[in-house]
C-alpha cells in the first residue's frame, strides 16, 4: 500500500519522499483489527465494515494534515466514526440489529464492573453484550486485544504475554489499565 522511497539522481543526496505514510501504513496495520471491530458492531454488516475500513484507508492516506504519531489511532477512528454517522445520516435510519447505547444499563455495568465478575446469566442477555462491545469498541487496539483475550476468549496472561511478546507483568498492568478505560467507555455511555 505504501509508496515511500527515494527519489533523485545517483549524483544528488537521496530525499525521502513520505516517511509519514510508512508511519501511516504501520499504524494502519496495527490497529486494523480492533478499528473493523469498531466499523462491524455500529454498522452489524461484515461487508459494509469492510468497505469503511478501504473508505477510512483512502480519506487518511489522503489527508493533507495528520497528527503526530502517537495520535495516529485516535485520528483514525474519528474519521471512521464519521464514516459510520455519514452513512447513517445518508440511509436516514439505522436497522434494528445494530445496538445504540443503553445509559442506564451502561451505569450499571461501570458500576459493578471493578466490584464483581460479571454473572454468565446476566452476559447472555443481548443488551448487556450490545453495551460491552460498544464500550469494547471504543477502546485502543491494544486494551481491546486484552479485554476480548482475557474475558471473552479465557487466555491466560502468560498466553497474553506470548503473543505480544512482553512479560507476564507488563500484561497485569496493561490489563489493569484497560479495564479502568472500560469503565470510563461505560460511563461515557450512560
Amino acid at each position: 500500500m505504501s509508496i515511500t522511497g527515494f527519489v533523485g539522481d545517483a549524483a544528488l543526496p537521496r530525499v525521502r519522499v513520505d516517511d509519514g505514510v510508512a508511519v501511516l501504513t504501520e499504524t494502519f496495520a496495527r490497529c486494523e483489527t480492533g478499528l473493523y471491530r469498531y466499523a462491524a458492531v455500529r454498522c452489524g454488516d461484515s461487508h459494509l465494515a469492510e468497505d469503511f475500513l478501504q473508505q477510512l484507508w483512502m480519506r487518511a492516506r489522503t489527508a493533507v494534515n495528520r497528527p503526530p504519531v502517537h495520535e495516529l489511532e485516535f485520528w483514525l477512528r474519528g474519521i471512521l466514526a464519521n464514516l459510520i454517522r455519514s452513512h447513517w445520516r445518508k440511509q436516514s435510519r439505522r436497522p434494528k440489529h445494530v445496538p445504540l447505547a443503553d445509559p442506564a444499563l451502561a451505569g450499571e455495568l461501570a458500576e459493578r464492573i471493578d466490584r464483581e465478575p460479571l454473572p454468565e446469566r446476566m452476559l447472555g442477555r443481548a443488551e448487556v453484550r450490545d453495551q460491552l462491545l460498544l464500550a469494547i469498541t471504543s477502546l485502543s487496539s491494544q486494551d481491546q486485544e486484552l479485554i476480548i483475550g482475557t474475558y471473552f476468549e479465557h487466555r491466560s496472561q502468560a498466553e497474553l504475554a506470548a503473543a505480544l511478546g512482553i512479560s507476564v507483568r507488563a500484561v497485569e498492568g496493561r490489563l489493569y489499565r484497560a479495564r479502568t478505560a472500560l469503565k470510563k467507555c461505560l460511563a461515557h455511555l450512560a
